[in-house]
């Protein structure tokens, strides 16, 4: 078994990557001066996410090994499908623009990113916000976590609970719509024609199929994951949690059976009497 500690550690190895590929990816989009209202809406979904994973990198060991290895194992599942579909819409992004220099579209690359790969431009946002809202749960569930270490849970726990259950929830619903839509759109570019599809050519139907068949695996990773969550989501998971944390208390005594000494007490100590030897 995996020691726990390096849960955490294993995570960060995820994270790290995807930091670098999103910087690159936001350098690459920040460059295109006159680029479409598609490219900057895509543009400010990376920088949502860039900021995301850095709040995920600061979530401590501790929480993680709350979290557990399968909460760990899918996030890594969902951070590495963001971090393929960032090298791919990089790559494919520098093809299209590919006649421009120093960040100025020319009108063929303009009208190409604009008009032709605007679907392309909108799936990936898609993606991007889909790993933003699992990532933002992730670090809200090892918030609770985090809450209750070393304490018990309030009223006022217990409320926030009930809200991120709801989230989760709501999460979950929309995944299971995404991967749907996917799904059907998949079967329908699988079933068109190279003349039928809006592609205009096998290349770009060929550069569609692998970003949608991308967003599918991403979408599969995140409905896992935020099955995971909601699992450990739970009131009596997060309790259970917060009992095993609780300092134990050890007592012994001195000579002869004299004497009192204790170990970490949480609270005050009554209802004990000590006789003579």
């Amino acid at each position: 078994m995996a020691d726990p500690l390096s849960i955490g550690a294993s995570v960060v190895s995820i994270i790290v990557p995807a930091l670098h590929g999103t910087r690159l990816l936001l350098g690459d989009l920040q460059q295109l001066n006159d680029a479409p209202r598609t490219i900057k809406r895509l543009t400010d979904d990376v920088h949502s996410v860039h900021t995301t994973l850095e709040l995920l990198q600061g979530v401590e060991d501790g929480d993680w090994k709350s979290l557990g290895q399968n909460v760990a194992g899918q996030s890594k599942a969902t951070i590495s499908s963001y971090t393929q579909a960032c090298d791919l819409f990089r790559a494919d992004l520098q093809k299209w623009t590919r006649h421009s220099e120093d960040g100025k579209l020319t009108w063929v690359d303009r009208v190409n990113v604009g008009f032709f790969k605007k679907d392309q431009a909108k799936a990936m946002s898609e993606q991007l916000q889909s790993c933003k809202l699992a990532i933002n749960l992730i670090v809200g569930v090892a918030t609770l976590y985090s809450s209750v270490r070393n304490s018990h849970v309030t009223e006022e726990i217990k409320k926030t609970i009930s809200t991120k259950q709801d989230e989760v929830n709501n999460a979950i619903a929309t995944a299971d719509r995404q991967l749907v839509l996917l799904e059907n759109k998949l079967e329908e570019l699988n079933l068109s024609s190279d003349d039928d599809n809006a592609t205009g050519s096998s290349q770009g139907k060929a550069e569609v199929l692998r970003q949608l068949e991308e967003e599918l695996e991403g979408a599969k990773a995140s409905q896992k994951l935020l099955n995971e969550l909601l699992s450990k989501s739970q009131e009596e998971a997060i309790t259970k949690a917060a009992g095993n944390q609780t300092d134990s208390i050890t007592v012994s005594f001195g000579a002869q059976n004299s004497g009192f000494q204790a170990g970490n007490i949480n609270g005050g100590v009554s209802g004990i009497n000590f006789g003579g030897k």
